[in-house]
Parts: C-alpha cells; sequence; structure tokens
C-alpha cells in the first residue's frame, strides 16, 4: 500500500477476518497476518469490509494512504470475485485540517464499479461516507467505524461467549439477550453481512450460525433497547428486499445456560414463522434400557395424585418426563401449569404463584389469578425448584399443607387442587443438610423420585435423538427432504460426552442442518473444537502408517485442551491445514495465507509437533 508520502508501507494485518463461502457452504476462519515491520497504533479507528459470496474480510485501516482491492495477490485486499478485475478499486484516505476524507477510484477494471447505484467514471476520485456501500462485481466494500463490530464470530467463539455471560450474569443479577435471525434462502451473503454491520454496535456480538442463520449476543441493554435494535433490523431487511425472523431469548427468563437459550431461540423462530415448533416429546418415545425403566415408573406413577421430584442434569428431559406424567394421569385433560424458579425473584415468584388483587401494590392496575389458582385441577410443574427463595419455600408448604392459596392483597384463601411435579438439577439432600432447602418442604414434594439418567448414559438414544431433531430442523429450515447423517458424524456423536445432554444435541444437530448444503451431514458440519476433536480422526487415518507424517498427526491428537475459545479455533485451523496438506508446512502456510516462519513459530506456540522432529512410528 502506497502511503501519503509516497513511501511503500507492508501492513501488519491484524485481526483480519475471513469467511470462505464453498458451495454455498460458510466456513468462518480467523486469520492473523504479520508480515511487515509496521505498526498500527496510529490507525484512524476505522476498518474495510470487504463481503462478497466467496470471502468476508474486515481490515483496519491506517490514519492516510491507498488501500487496492481486487483479484491480484499484490492488493491489500484480495477477493476471491471473477467479476473484479485484477486491481478493481483504490481507497484513498487523506486528512486535511484533522478531517479524514475518503474517497474510491476505479482504475480501469473491466466490469465498472458502482456507489450510490450509478458507475463512476475511470480514474474518477468519488467521495464516499462511513456505512456506504461500493459494489464492484458480486462483491460489495463498505467503511465502517471501529466502533462498531469488528468481526464475524465463529459460532464456537459466540458460544464460549454466551457461557461466559451466563456467569457474571448468575453473580450481578443482570439479565442479557441472545437472538437468532433466520433470511429466506435467497438472501445473498453480501446483502445481509452489511445489515448486521452498519445496525449492531460494540459491545453487541455477532456470529455465523450458518449459511442464512446469524446469531447476536446483547449485553448491558434494556429489553426496550433490544426490541428496538430488532425492529431496526427486520425494517432494514425488508427495505433491502430480503424476508427474515428473529427469536430472541433472555437470560434468566428463558434459561440460565448457553443451550437453553439456543433452544429458546430457535424455537421462536418456527413460531415466528406461523409453524409449530417441533416438540422434544417425541425424544420420550425413544425407547432405550435406562429411560425404558424411568418411564415405566412414571407410567405407574402418574395414575396416582402424589408428588413427584425428577432429578438429573441439564438438559436431560426432566420437563419432558413432567409432561409424559401429566398426559398419563387423569388429569391429562385438565392445565398443566409450567414455572422456572431459578427465573424470577422472590416477590415476582410469588405474584406468579399465588396471584394479586387490585391495587394490592404500586402497578396491580386489576386482579390477576396465579399459576397455582389457574392450574386448578391439574398439575404444576416447578422447574429448577433447588433454586427457589426461602421465604417463598415456606409459603409453598403451607399451600401444600392447607391446599388452598391466598392472593397477594386478598382477605381470603381459595381451595385449589393441583399435583405437584417438580425438577432440579442440584442435590436436594445436600442442599438440606447445609440449610439452604426446607426439609419438611422437600418430603412433600419428593413423595416419588425418577431419576433422569444423562445421554451419556443411554447412548443407543443417540442415533434415534439425532435423526429426530435433523428431520425437524429441515421440516423447521424448508427443505423437502430430511438430510441423511453420516457414520463418521454418528460415531462422533456416540463418541462425545454431551454435557448439555439432548439440548446440547439438539442445537448441534439444528446448526449441522444449517451448514450443510448437500444430501448428508459430514464431520465439518459439527463443532469439532467444542466436541474434543482436535483433528479430524478420519483424515489422519488416511495417513500411511510409519510416516513422519503419521507420527505427528498422532502425537497431534494428544494436545491438551485449551479454554480459550479463539485460541482453540485457531490451532484448530492450522491442524486442519496440515492434515490436508498431508503435513506439508509450506503449503499449509499457503492455505492460511501465512508466511512460512509466522506459521512455524505459531506450531511451536500451541506445541503442535512438526513432521521432521518426530520419530517415525516403528
Amino acid at each position: 500500500m502506497e502511503c501519503a508520502s509516497g513511501a511503500r508501507l507492508m501492513l501488519r494485518r491484524r485481526g483480519v477476518i475471513v469467511a470462505r463461502v464453498s458451495g454455498g457452504q460458510t466456513v468462518i476462519t480467523q486469520t492473523t497476518i504479520t508480515e511487515g515491520q509496521e505498526d498500527l497504533a496510529d490507525a484512524s479507528g476505522l476498518h474495510l469490509v470487504a463481503i462478497s459470496p466467496e470471502i468476508f474480510t474486515a481490515q483496519l485501516l491506517p490514519g492516510t494512504g491507498i488501500i487496492t482491492v481486487g483479484r491480484s495477490s499484490r492488493c491489500t485486499i484480495q477477493v476471491e470475485d471473477p467479476m473484479v478485475s485484477r486491481e478493481h478499486v483504490r481507497l484513498h484516505l487523506e486528512v486535511e485540517n484533522d478531517v479524514l476524507s475518503m474517497a474510491v477510484e476505479d482504475p480501469g477494471s473491466a466490469n465498472g464499479t458502482r456507489v450510490r447505484e450509478a458507475v463512476i467514471t475511470r480514474g474518477e476520485r468519488v467521495p464516499i461516507v462511513t456505512g456506504e456501500e461500493v459494489a464492484m462485481g458480486t462483491t460489495v466494500l463498505m467503511v465502517l467505524d471501529n466502533r462498531g463490530p469488528r468481526r464475524i464470530r465463529s459460532h464456537a467463539y459466540f458460544e464460549a461467549r454466551v457461557a461466559d455471560e451466563c456467569t457474571r450474569a448468575a453473580k450481578t443479577g443482570r439479565p442479557f439477550a441472545l437472538a437468532r435471525v433466520r433470511f429466506a434462502p435467497d438472501a445473498p451473503w453480501n446483502k445481509v453481512l452489511p445489515l448486521l454491520a452498519r445496525g449492531l454496535r460494540a459491545p453487541h456480538v455477532f456470529a455465523a450460525y450458518g449459511p442464512r442463520d446469524y446469531e447476536i449476543l446483547f449485553v448491558d441493554v434494556a429489553e426496550r433497547e433490544v426490541d428496538a435494535a430488532i425492529a431496526g433490523l427486520l425494517q432494514a431487511t425488508a427495505a433491502a428486499g430480503l424476508d427474515a425472523t428473529c427469536g430472541v431469548a433472555w437470560y434468566p427468563k428463558n434459561g440460565m445456560t448457553s443451550d437453553a437459550l439456543l433452544g429458546t431461540a430457535n424455537a421462536l423462530l418456527s413460531v415466528r414463522r406461523g409453524e409449530p415448533a417441533q416438540p422434544d416429546e417425541r425424544a420420550a418415545r425413544i425407547d432405550s434400557a435406562p429411560m425404558q425403566r424411568v418411564r415405566d415408573m412414571a407410567a405407574r406413577v402418574a395414575a396416582s395424585p402424589i408428588n413427584v421430584l425428577i432429578v438429573g442434569e441439564c438438559g436431560v428431559g426432566k420437563d419432558v418426563l413432567a409432561q409424559l406424567i401429566h398426559k398419563l394421569s387423569p388429569r391429562a385433560d385438565k392445565p398443566f401449569m409450567a414455572l422456572n424458579c431459578a427465573a424470577l425473584t422472590a416477590t415476582l415468584l410469588e405474584s406468579e404463584l399465588f396471584g394479586y388483587e387490585k391495587g394490592s401494590f404500586t402497578g396491580a392496575l386489576g386482579a390477576k389469578a396465579g399459576l397455582l389458582e389457574a392450574a386448578n385441577g391439574g398439575t404444576v410443574f416447578l422447574d429448577e425448584v433447588g433454586d427457589m427463595p426461602a421465604a417463598m419455600q415456606a409459603s409453598l408448604l403451607r399451600v401444600i399443607e392447607a391446599r388452598e392459596v391466598r392472593p397477594i392483597g386478598a382477605l381470603k384463601s381459595r381451595p385449589i387442587d393441583v399435583r405437584f411435579i417438580s425438577a432440579t438439577n442440584r442435590d436436594l439432600d445436600g442442599a438440606v443438610t447445609k440449610g439452604q432447602f426446607r426439609d419438611d418442604l422437600m418430603f412433600r414434594l419428593d413423595v416419588m423420585r425418577l431419576k433422569v439418567p444423562a445421554l451419556r448414559e443411554r447412548t443407543d438414544e443417540i442415533p434415534a435423538l439425532a435423526t429426530t431433531f435433523v428431520a425437524a430442523a429441515c421440516l423447521d429450515a424448508g427443505r423437502n427432504a430430511s438430510l441423511l447423517i453420516s457414520e463418521d458424524v454418528m460415531d462422533l456423536l456416540i463418541g462425545y460426552r454431551w454435557p448439555g445432554n439432548i439440548r446440547e444435541l439438539k442445537n448441534v444437530m439444528e446448526r449441522a442442518v444449517a451448514l450443510c448444503d448437500g444430501p448428508e451431514i459430514l464431520p465439518e458440519h459439527l463443532p469439532l473444537e467444542r466436541m474434543g476433536s482436535p483433528l479430524d480422526p478420519f483424515e489422519t487415518q488416511k495417513l500411511q502408517r510409519g510416516t513422519p507424517s503419521a507420527a505427528a498427526a498422532e502425537a497431534a491428537l494428544s494436545l491438551p485442551p485449551l479454554t480459550d475459545p479463539e485460541k482453540a479455533a485457531e490451532r484448530q485451523r492450522i491442524l486442519d491445514a496440515l492434515v490436508a496438506s498431508n503435513w506439508n508446512q509450506t503449503r499449509a502456510a499457503q492455505k492460511l495465507g501465512m508466511p512460512r516462519r509466522t506459521f512455524v513459530s505459531k506450531l511451536d506456540q500451541f506445541g503442535i509437533p512438526r513432521p521432521q522432529k518426530v520419530a517415525p512410528a516403528d
């Protein structure tokens, strides 16, 4: 790149994000190029975004200079677009009286450059402002303020950020929101990303969930601000002639884990499209030895009015089992009312359970029946009952003993007839010992205890569950036929321990459907970096045993896991490039667009063995 002074400047391109699309499939990668000695500490605070059907890049801009864009490797931004010339566009950055001006020049492209929907004259410098689109071929260029989103993130990074936000919110009590946005199949890639880039500001994060699916993390904002941001995004989408739907999930109202929040947002996408969300109850009809015993016991206790406590890890399907008990009981034609005890404060929990009279507190403009009264004759499901505040435990105990409820502000109690089914992932016995849960309340809720085993203890259910979730996701995505699941993928699914259980499996299969553009789901459609696969074992088997490459590959399989999602993703990309290049370092570096010496230093940084340093296997 030529500076204003005319000197040649080799940029240190830090944090260059590349999203390649191969055969319609989006693959998000992150490449750091560290060639050259100059620093960008005096950068302008702007970055250039290039979006095409083949590539997405975001590069930090210097204070002044000329940025070249084209197919040539000599250009500052290289674009893989057959409609783009070798040097198609020059972006001029100049500062006069402390004011930065930007202009676009077409040095003589074959297919022309459009600014504000008009073709610019060859050699003419046309002024532009931030956020304005410059079209060349099927590629769109845009200069964005650095305070906006600096990169499109991978789904793995997004999940890690959501998990961190869950931990933070649990300590601070401040809610946050997660949104899923789905565009119509005909929405072009180079029109969608500018909408997201313009509409979302830091510290909000957006990531690619699939070729037409995106996800947004809203932090430190009020609900009305999120509603306004989503409304603005959908309005801009409609103005661009695109169709999109959105589902928003809030912590802790809709869940307290990343899997629960993603599951809620995914379900809301179906509801907003007017299609019924695919229920997880179908999973309860899939037989397995451990679960069949639990279901048999559930069927036996369903006929009686006794209270049931369901225990198990997060995501195992405790709510599904609770609904099954209700459907098999004599109360099946009566209401089934569910309440997440961990999602509400003590005050809100009381008003939701017991209801209130008009004028009983500020904002009570009318009387409202509580959950217990509304479910009269039916079943009340208390999810995460182990997180119920101590004051509410005493109130609930009185309701169970007296079989009557008094709304807030009421003078008389009202009789109720409900059955209680409770669920928790906590150790209630330990909580009772520590004084965190009332023993008399536990005895009344725990008349019959059912333990739902973790998914890793019933792996024979995984094939049927995965197939069910894929079929539901295909229906939701409007596919005419369900995708097949390859044997390699099924082996990976069965071998993974699934800490998020069924809910995590559901999210993984929904994302695999979003990423898959062929007839079959393959390993590359899975989040291998999260599933503990630092190297694709199927590719490793293709190496000839006894060679330095095979020895290095086998040694790489024993690499320790990384807690930093970005470092884990970067290491995974390096390993993928090595496998694709049969562990040839030069070719692998070329695949990543990285200087060889930088690539070698990365190998040492991550402890990845090099073929020449590994002794051949015996």
